[in-house]
């Protein structure tokens, strides 16, 4: 799929907790879309998600699985922070924050510059794929959300 034709598809969807498809995304839903139809590749995800942990205890399983980078890049995602926790992420797309935010939110573009007003801090990320030998074969995830 075309970046063009995923985005017109999913701009303007609303955001529902742990929904990963065309019809509803939450933040982290929204990148897994991206990346396994646009990008052509199933990202890891840690069971955290399907069973509805918190933020914190998902990010800590996955970041493994990305590289840090000192500013966004294309196809690349945010990790929004407030204080000392990760609370919000994103993907870079046209050189925009394309993100699902929030109850009653949905997905949309802002400002790389906007979210970097709304957090304390946002970090930049590539997939680097399964960093982590111990867990060998966990990259190529489930292919579910």
């Amino acid at each position: 799929m075309l970046k063009d034709d995923f985005i017109s598809r999913v701009e303007g969807i609303p955001w529902s907790n742990r929904a990963c498809s065309f019809d509803a995304a939450d933040c982290w839903g929204l990148v897994v879309l991206y990346y396994r139809h646009v990008m052509g590749i199933e990202i890891h995800q840690s069971p955290d998600y399907e069973s509805g942990h918190d933020f914190m205890t998902c990010y800590d399983a996955d970041v493994v699985f990305w590289q840090p980078g000192a500013t966004f890049t294309e196809d690349g995602i945010f990790v929004a922070w407030v204080g000392s926790q990760p609370v919000h992420v994103g993907l870079i797309v046209d050189g925009r924050a394309l993100h699902s935010r929030g109850e009653n939110g949905h997905v949309r573009f802002d400002a790389i510059r906007t979210i970097q007003k709304l957090f304390t801090r946002v970090e930049f990320y590539t997939y680097a794929g399964n960093r982590d030998s111990a867990r060998s074969g966990d990259a190529e995830g489930q292919g579910d959300c």
